[in-house]
């Protein structure tokens, strides 16, 4: 039974549809504008129970015609918002072939499509039901849109790509176009009645759209985008499927073809319908050629693998996973405690792994409560697959002691040459951050009696691998230490022989948000901050002056793009810089409420660390878990607390944004004096970036021997300590 809205929508069309005949055409206005303009709106979905928002492009001259126009309704990735198709490049496209003829005044809509849109959810609170009884409604009866089937096109990205085939596959009523560019397709994740790749085969009415497809050689997406062509071939309905001899599954490519997206929807807006013919996959982006054409043999993509990961749930007491039971697995051993998803087993079997007959194989949506019911249990995946909820298992037997990410162990038994890779090594950013960091004190005697190299050895070959790593040092190096001259502020410096002990370990970021740092008077502080420049140590949290604490982090790396903010909470005031002295930046609402979301808003990912008021507890307070899940809500996808000596536990919060932020209430110590069991054991998180998305999250647990020596805990006590903050209550 179609619903209220949908029966309106068909009433309303037949008005607009008379008020179109009855509209001045634009020609016979008088205008000057060259160029559109792009708004965004906000509306409450009350299925979702979720502010939304949508933004909307308007041809050159909207607002001097009454002028109904065709729309084009445009999804975005699943890690995108309703800017996407903004960014990449999608006002200019229009607006410079709406001056030459070649294109007709269009507006298009694109909503964004919060946490709902990346939920494999089809009962009534779904995606599809916010789009078609909330959002198309609303924007049909907002802007002057001739809301005809005829005149009406969808499409998208990715997930986008997905959803705009399965709207118009379900209601080829409502859409005379549809377009899935890299569209992510799989045969399990939906049910028959929803998937696309189900629909293709037997939807009704299918053939009354203009279908095109595309995707670039190297695309991940390959795999169900190939299906999608073999089932459209099968049943003889009109298409076209564009595989260009370059591309991968990001924005750099679909930035390259949006023309020829805006185009393929506009055609039959801009010339006389044609009678369709059937049009067939073909390799290169020669969309006009009607005869089929078969693919040719795919080539395997140079620095590109297809890479399962070993994973279990995110408090799992497992940490590592020996190459010999991987290796044992690919040659057909049984594992009782391996469980596979349908949609992996299906792919591992692809690439030739002959996977014992008694490996447990489950539905795609019964894998995760399968596991968190079992945590000795785990998984192989895929990596586009991988998120923050799960985490990946370190790889012993590979050379060291305490296990290596499968992204360096050499040779890997579950990483393929493909022709569609859906991993590539420069593409990945990992940021490891750890806690407190105090060369002071008993520490600053065991540095002089021991050396740096001896301080930092054990945890040196770790950090070296990541792109990025971080401390709060929150003590500055003074020539005299531990003597002064003058009264000093606090109790706390350090000698400056021993600063040797940070470019010795690779730290490439400081934060200066601790509450220490000016403890032996500005000058120190001021010093402090030339070392860190002369040995390119980042800072971030603190500076010269308040307006050099405030700024932001930016890091560029291998494409993702990270933005970085630090404050404090705690003061005192004299750390706290002001326009007569250095130090941190105070953590005030007014100055986040307007710094973050703007940061969310222009980088693939915002991390937030913060001194926060010291407790010598396991569970965070009720002020931190306020405090933490305030940024979170700002915007901040990963929230980490520098202030704790002991431990602290994490929580996955689920924001209004949609995807969780990832909040860690304190990483303990790192270098510094408190032999106590808990101020001795310590995180470092390591984030595994890749492709603009926060793929996973990965532990370090460590020890500091001898007041002054971090170290990677053995087997028995990582289990342990894991056993502890994971049952810690309220610890998950």
């Amino acid at each position: 039974m179609p619903t209220f809205s949908r029966l309106m929508a068909g009433l309303l069309a037949a008005v607009m549809a008379a008020c179109v005949m009855a509209a001045p055409s634009l020609s016979a206005q008088t205008c000057a504008e060259t160029a559109g303009r792009v708004e965004r709106q906000a509306y409450r979905s009350e299925i979702a129970r979720t502010n939304m928002y949508y933004s909307v492009y308007l041809p050159p001259c909207y607002d001097q015609t009454t002028t109904r126009y065709p729309v084009i309704y445009l999804m975005h990735g699943s890690n995108e918002d309703d800017g996407q198709w903004v960014r990449l490049g999608l006002p200019p496209v229009l607006d410079a072939g709406i001056a030459d003829g070649t294109m007709p005044p269009v507006i298009a809509v694109m909503p964004f499509g919060e946490w709902i849109a990346n939920q494999n959810q089809f009962d009534r609170v779904s995606w599809a039901n916010v789009f078609l009884d909330e959002l198309m409604p609303l924007a049909e009866s907002t802007y002057r849109i001739d809301a005809r089937r005829e005149t009406r096109a969808i499409g998208g990205i990715s997930r986008g790509g997905f959803w705009a085939l399965q709207l118009a596959f379900r209601h080829p009523d409502l859409f005379s176009a549809v377009g899935g560019h890299s569209a992510f397709l799989d045969d399990y994740h939906a049910p028959p009645e929803f998937n696309p790749l189900r629909l293709a085969a037997n939807a009704p009415d299918i053939d009354q759209l203009r279908i095109t497809l595309d995707r670039g050689k190297d695309d991940y997406a390959a795999p169900g985008l190939d299906l999608m062509d073999e089932r459209l071939k099968a049943r003889g309905v009109p298409y076209q499927y564009t595989v260009y001899p370059e591309g991968q599954h990001y924005l750099t490519y679909w930035k390259q073809h949006v023309a020829e997206y805006l185009r393929f929807y506009v055609e039959a807006w801009t010339a006389p319908a044609q009678p369709a013919a059937p049009v067939f996959a073909t390799n290169t982006p020669n969309t006009a050629m009607l005869t089929p054409a078969a693919p040719p043999e795919p080539t395997p993509a140079p620095g590109g693998l297809y890479l399962f990961l070993p994973v279990v749930v995110f408090p799992s007491l497992q940490s590592t996973i020996s190459l010999e039971t991987l290796q044992a697995i690919t040659a057909g051993a049984a594992d009782a405690k391996l469980v596979l998803d349908e949609s992996a087993a299906a792919a591992l079997a692809g690439y030739g792994v002959a996977l014992n007959p008694a490996v447990q194989v489950v539905p795609l949506d019964a894998l995760y409560n399968i596991l968190w019911r079992d945590r000795t249990r785990y998984t192989l995946l895929p990596v586009e697959r991988l998120s923050p909820r799960y985490r990946a298992l370190r790889v012993t037997g590979a050379g060291d002691d305490y296990g290596l990410h499968p992204f360096d162990v050499e040779p890997y038994p579950l990483a393929f040459t493909s022709a569609t890779p859906n991993f590539y090594r420069d593409r990945l950013t990992r940021v490891l951050l750890s806690g407190v960091t105090a060369l002071t004190r008993q520490t600053m005697t065991a540095l002089d009696r021991n050396g740096v190299t001896w301080a930092g050895e054990a945890i040196k070959p770790y950090v070296d691998r990541a792109d990025f790593f971080h401390t709060s040092n929150e003590v500055s190096f003074y020539p005299t230490c531990p003597y002064s001259q003058e009264t000093p502020l606090g109790a706390f410096c350090s000698k400056p022989e021993h600063f040797a002990l940070f470019p010795y370990i690779g730290l490439d970021i400081v934060e200066l948000t601790g509450n220490h740092n000016n403890d032996y008077g500005y000058d120190a502080y001021r010093e402090t901050l030339r070392f860190y420049r002369d040995n390119g140590i980042h800072t971030v949290g603190g500076g010269e002056t308040p307006d050099e604490a405030r700024q932001p982090l930016i890091i560029e790396h291998n494409g993702n793009r990270i933005a970085w903010v630090a404050c404090n909470w705690a003061g005192p005031y004299y750390a706290i810089a002001s326009a007569d002295r250095p130090g941190s930046v105070s953590c005030e609402w007014g100055w986040l409420r307007a710094t973050l979301p703007e940061l969310a808003a222009t980088s693939d990912l915002l991390i937030v660390s913060m001194q926060h008021w010291e407790y010598e507890e396991y569970l965070p307070t009720d002020q931190q878990r306020s405090d933490f899940r305030g940024i979170a809500n700002l915007g901040a996808d990963v929230v980490i607390g520098t202030q704790a000596h002991k431990p602290q536990v994490f929580e996955f919060y689920n924001r209004a944004q949609g995807e969780p932020a990832f909040l860690h209430y304190g990483l303990s110590n790192l270098f510094f004096d408190q032999p106590f069991w808990g101020n001795m054991r310590f995180f470092m998180d390591e984030l595994f970036i890749y492709e603009g998305r926060l793929l996973g999250i990965g532990l370090f647990a460590g020890i500091i021997d001898d007041l002054a020596r971090p170290r990677p805990m053995t087997a028995e006590e990582e289990l342990n300590f894991l056993a502890f903050m994971f049952n810690t209550q309220g610890g998950y």
